[in-house]
C-alpha cells in the first residue's frame, strides 16, 4: 500500500514538472525554435502579426501555403513540423533580382542570400513582390524560403515573433 502511494506521488511530481513549463509557455505565448537555419535558435514570444516591417520574424503553416500554391505540387519541401519561421526581407512593391548566385532587393545585395543550386530557378527573376505578399528569407543561405517558392501571401502569416532568449547566431 505504501509503495502505491509513493509511486503515485512520483507520477504526480513528474506530471507537474512537465506541465508547469508547458503552461508557462502557453500563458506567455512563447515558442521554441531549435533550428538555427531559419532564425537564431532560442525562445521567442508570439504576437498577432499586425503591420509587418522588413526584419520582422514571422511564422506560417507550410501546409496552408502549399495548399494555396497547387502549382508547386509534389515538389514541395517536407518538414517534420508544419510551422515555419522566417524573416521578412521585402514588402509589396520591392523588386527582387538575381545576379549570378546572389540576390538583390531594390538594387541592394541581400547579405545572406546566395543562390547555389538549380532549385532556386523555380522563381522567375526579376520580380516585384505583389500587393498582399511578403518576401521571406532565412538567416541561412541554404534554407528554403522565398528564393525557392516565391512570395508568401500575408494572410497566411500566423504570428510575429520577438526574441526573448536566443543563441546560435548564424555565421554568414
Amino acid at each position: 500500500m505504501k509503495a502505491d502511494g509513493k509511486a503515485a506521488r512520483k507520477v504526480a511530481l513528474l506530471t507537474i514538472c512537465f506541465l508547469a513549463p508547458v503552461a508557462v509557455f502557453a500563458v506567455l505565448d512563447l515558442r521554441i525554435n531549435l533550428t538555427a537555419s531559419h532564425v537564431p535558435a532560442g525562445i521567442w514570444r508570439a504576437r498577432p502579426p499586425g503591420v509587418l516591417k522588413v526584419g520582422d520574424v514571422i511564422d506560417y503553416n507550410k501546409d496552408e501555403f502549399y495548399a494555396a500554391r497547387p502549382e508547386i505540387g509534389e515538389e514541395r519541401m517536407s518538414f517534420v513540423s508544419p510551422i515555419v519561421i522566417k524573416r521578412v526581407a521585402a514588402l509589396p512593391g520591392a523588386t527582387i533580382a538575381r545576379s549570378r548566385d546572389a540576390l538583390a532587393i531594390d538594387g541592394a545585395p541581400y547579405p545572406k542570400a546566395r543562390i547555389g543550386d538549380e532549385s532556386w530557378r523555380k522563381v522567375d527573376y526579376p520580380l516585384t513582390v505583389p500587393d498582399g505578399h511578403v518576401w521571406l528569407m532565412a538567416d541561412s543561405a541554404a534554407a528554403y524560403d522565398s528564393r525557392y517558392h516565391g512570395p508568401l501571401p500575408m494572410d497566411l502569416v500566423r504570428e510575429k515573433l520577438t526574441p526573448v532568449l536566443v543563441w546560435g547566431e548564424n555565421e554568414y
